[in-house]
């Protein structure tokens, strides 16, 4: 049986905590702030932190608080209510509209969410 010193038992925790796996579950959770564009602003949307999450098919921005950059402000994904018999009018006025079919609803951006809000 090894007897452990309290230097053994120091580096022990020290080497715990640099464990990259303990390290990752430490911090906060990030929230993805839900991000629409076109996609050929792609490549703009990247260089400002922009990510794209496979498993449902969205764009979205890793924020601890829930804030955006300035710069990708203007893609900040909002949800509205819009009846089934209006969607087409909608779709001419808001150019960035898609149906997000997981959760129901239709999404726009927040260029477009301004305008919608304005009618």
């Amino acid at each position: 049986m090894t007897d452990l010193t309290q230097t053994d038992i120091h580096n022990t925790l020290e080497e715990d905590t640099l464990d990259p796996f303990l390290t990752k579950k430490s911090l906060p959770n990030k929230k993805q702030v839900r991000l629409l564009f076109p996609y050929a602003e792609r490549q703009d949307a990247k260089k400002f932190g922009a990510k794209w999450n496979s498993v449902n098919k969205t764009w979205y921005y890793p924020s601890v608080d829930g804030s955006l950059p300035e710069d990708l402000m203007q893609y900040k994904c909002h949800a509205i209510h819009i009846e089934y018999d209006d969607k087409e009018f909608w779709k001419q006025k808001l150019k960035s509209m898609k149906w997000d079919a997981i959760n129901k609803y239709w999404v726009v951006n927040n260029i477009d969410y301004q305008t919608f809000l304005k009618v």
